[in-house]
């Protein structure tokens, strides 16, 4: 029963530090913003945490697992292959970039999340890589796609999507142009290989 209770305290912590964070950017949200958020004394909030960065990383944790449910969603059979690997690269990538880059310290936060949670990124990305991997496979084996040619496996496929993804971001002035571009990628990638 106490662990339920601090489980639901956690995530009432986490759901008021990720607005606070949002709201404030990293730099000037104190450990007293987020527990005056989440509605807990400062000492009680420190029982949960040791410090902000704590805080900040298990905010990013619970993001990556909400994304990797939504991921993992568009892999549900419905539409073609390649709509199902374009909507899993907007809900993993594209569309937690917007979210972040559209708050007025989305800068901050995307520095933040790198100084403090670089390797949280990193096993992201590795994440959605795996799922894409998985929904590849699944379709391969139920007769959708055929094999990679010139021996590239479905797991190559989805880490080149995945770097090229990332490499288009980072050369990308906006968004919106990536928006663009991204369905012409998995177009290129995955279409020659349905059946």
């Amino acid at each position: 029963m106490d662990e339920l209770k601090t489980d639901h305290k956690r995530a009432t912590v986490l759901a008021a530090a990720l607005a606070t964070f949002m709201a404030y950017g990293y730099k000037r949200t104190t450990m007293d913003d987020i527990a005056r958020a989440a509605g807990l004394s400062r000492p009680a909030l420190y029982l949960l945490y040791r410090n902000k960065a704590d805080v900040f990383r298990a905010c990013v944790e619970v993001k990556m697992e909400e994304m990797r449910v939504k991921v993992a969603g568009c892999f549900d059979g419905r539409g073609s292959l390649s709509g199902q690997v374009e909507a899993a690269l907007i809900e993993g990538i594209l569309r937690p970039h917007e979210e972040i880059a559209g708050t007025p310290h989305g800068a901050e936060l995307f520095d933040v999340n790198h100084e403090f949670s670089g390797d949280l990124f990193l096993a992201w990305m590795t994440t959605i890589e795996t799922e894409i991997a998985t929904g590849l496979l699944a379709a391969a084996e139920a007769g959708q796609i055929g094999t990679a040619s010139g021996h590239v496996s479905l797991q190559e496929i989805a880490s080149i999507l995945l770097d090229a993804v990332e490499g288009m971001k980072m050369r990308t002035p906006g968004i919106d142009v990536l928006s663009r571009k991204l369905p012409v990628l998995v177009r290129m990638l995955i279409a020659p290989l349905e059946t």
